[in-house]
């Protein structure tokens, strides 16, 4: 009898308390690449005039509340306080989801209808499989209290396959071909705590887009570009400085070790450092000392001996507040820089052949505050030597290879970096004037000057991809590096064709001149039904690298977002007022 008691006092219990709504998402909740959140972040501080550490993901939302407890929310434009609320409202949000004391569980669906048209087929899409929205979103989180939140991005939707094809002229799936089995692709295990209301620690292991710096057209360090891949990180934050160290898996025996530390010297100067090392075999625990400079270990030594060799990275970047409502920045890497020392008069010397491989970015965005909006202007320059990204093997290079489940699926290859890759010459310009939560309208003018290293094609041609990486030798000969490492032996052959590698600049080769000027244009109706388009034209040059040949193109899209957790919210707020009144 007593028993029996017990399970009906323990159900009614559990019954009250899962519907007792807890306010507020986990402080551990990490934001995806691109979130709206990164945008209100960087206008908050651009009108506070200071600079933070909002130019990288993901972060998580108590790094998130930090940032905020160093804005003057009575200094802010009235814009800038909707855009602040617009914060708060999000981190208090407790829709759509269910509670069991500091446990809880939210679903948060939404509709997305999209249709597009191409006029050129030889033209890659511009709004694609980066931009373009899942059909049905119901991504699921649970979280526990501001100490974890465990996340993954349930979708239905065409795979990146069917985004990239011209012949794809909606966003539903409406066959097995173009459904996309691979959900989900955005996915997290985040736990942490927060010592003090601005000093944390965040581990996590994730499914999702890195990035470090803050760039229209990507940053050239690290990019939200390359998807898919596992990383498991450390983060440890503070107001004045910041370190993260990470594992993320590119493909089997390929691991990117990467430690990254951020810097503030006062309020209107960042500085910031990563290192990085791609070696290519199994994991290798030396990597793991979050105190060590990785090349201290010179293991290209060890894992040559092996018929391998390792990847270096080294980025810097630095963003500044000159003003308010104003960000400049630079941003470097390196993956090859060759000392006079280095080099020798023996013609037989490798070394002598290494080319250089450096790509900088620079660029100022502002956003400035008129009337319920912002003016947002945003011009970018990028340069990347013919060889940044890419080494004596596809193994070792900075590049991430992938397909899908789906029958006739094509290979995917993701760059470290801007999405543009290496061997590229890019400026770009964004002009546009956004009202929060009401509409926005602007253009993007982008120029590329495009190398023939830049492209995918120097990987699939030699057949090295997610299916084949350890490619037979005769066909790594071939490679487009100065020399070639033999896989099974360690020996290194010469390549005729590249071996002048050392003095190309890019553009090499026959130069694809791209130029394409966006108009875009958004409007919400109400909390849940947004409207968006976007039409393009393109003019490219010598496209697809053959000198002469000219292509013109056109893309429209237009889109309509549901959000279902705002039609809930919106019939509860009216009912609200309907009961005040």
């Amino acid at each position: 009898m007593k028993s029996r008691r017990f399970f009906f006092a323990a159900v009614v219990f559990f019954s009250f308390a899962a519907f007792a709504q807890k306010p507020g998402r986990s402080g551990q909740t990490l934001l995806k690449s691109r979130h709206w959140i990164y945008d209100s972040l960087q206008i908050l501080e651009q009108e506070c005039g200071l600079v933070q550490f909002s130019d990288q993901s993901p972060i998580s939302l108590n790094q998130v509340k930090a940032m905020l407890g160093e804005i003057d929310y009575d200094a802010l434009s009235e814009a800038g306080k909707v855009h602040y609320d617009n914060i708060a409202e999000y981190m208090n949000d407790s829709s759509c989801s269910v509670n069991a004391s500091i446990l809880q569980v939210r679903a948060e669906p939404a509709l997305n209808l999209e249709g597009y048209v191409k006029t050129n087929k030889n033209v890659r899409w511009f709004y694609d499989r980066f931009e373009k929205r899942h059909f049905l979103e119901a991504p699921v989180t649970i979280g526990v209290g501001d100490y974890a939140a465990f996340y993954a991005d349930i979708f239905a939707g065409i795979n990146k396959s069917a985004a990239n094809d011209s012949d794809t002229y909606f966003n539903v799936p409406y066959n097995p071909k173009n459904f996309d089995v691979n959900f989900p692709h955005d996915a997290y295990g985040s736990v942490g705590y927060a010592f003090t209301d601005t000093v944390g620690f965040n581990v996590r292991v994730t499914n999702m887009s890195q990035s470090f710096g803050r760039a229209e057209t990507g940053s050239v360090i690290q990019a939200e570009y390359l998807t898919d891949a596992t990383s498991a990180a450390l983060t440890l934050y503070s107001p004045i400085a910041q370190y993260t160290g990470s594992i993320t898996q590119y493909n089997n025996r390929r691991y990117l070790y990467a430690h990254k530390v951020d810097a503030r010297i006062g309020k209107k100067v960042q500085l910031s450092f990563m290192e990085a090392a791609l070696p290519y075999g199994g994991m290798d625990l030396r990597f793991f000392n979050p105190m060590m400079f990785l090349h201290n270990y010179a293991s290209w030594l060890d894992y040559e001996a092996e018929g391998s060799d390792v990847g270096s990275f080294f980025g810097i970047k630095a963003n500044i507040a000159p003003v308010k409502h104003l960000r400049v920045f630079a941003l470097w890497s390196m993956t090859q820089f060759q000392l006079p020392v280095e080099l020798s008069e023996d013609n037989t010397d490798k070394d002598n052949y290494v080319p250089n491989a450096m790509g900088v970015q620079l660029g100022l965005e502002s956003y400035i505050p008129l009337q319920k909006g912002h003016l947002h202007f945003n011009l970018e320059g990028y340069y990347a030597q013919p060889y940044l990204y890419i080494n004596s093997s596809p193994n070792w290079s900075f590049v991430r290879t992938s397909s899908e489940s789906n029958s006739g699926s094509k290979d995917f290859y993701d760059w470290i970096g801007t999405r543009y890759g290496p061997d590229t010459v890019a400026a770009s310009f964004h002009a546009s004037y956004e009202v929060p939560k009401k509409w926005s309208a602007g253009f993007k003018y982008l120029f590329l000057a495009r190398g023939e290293f830049s492209e995918p094609g120097i990987f699939s041609k030699i057949g090295w991809g997610p299916r084949i990486l350890d490619i037979e030798d005769d066909k790594l000969k071939s490679w487009v590096y100065p020399y070639t490492g033999d896989n099974k032996h360690g020996n290194l052959n010469d390549n005729p064709k590249y071996k002048n590698g050392r003095n190309l600049a890019a553009p090499t080769g026959t130069p694809e001149f791209v130029n394409v000027l966006t108009f875009y244009g958004s409007y919400s109706l109400n909390e849940w039904l947004d409207f968006m388009t976007q039409p393009s034209f393109a003019v490219i040059l010598n496209s697809g690298h053959e000198k002469g040949k000219t292509e013109f193109s056109f893309e429209f899209v237009l889109g309509a977002r549901i959000k279902f957790t705002k039609i809930k919210k919106s019939l509860a707020d009216k009912k609200e007022t309907l009961k005040n009144e």
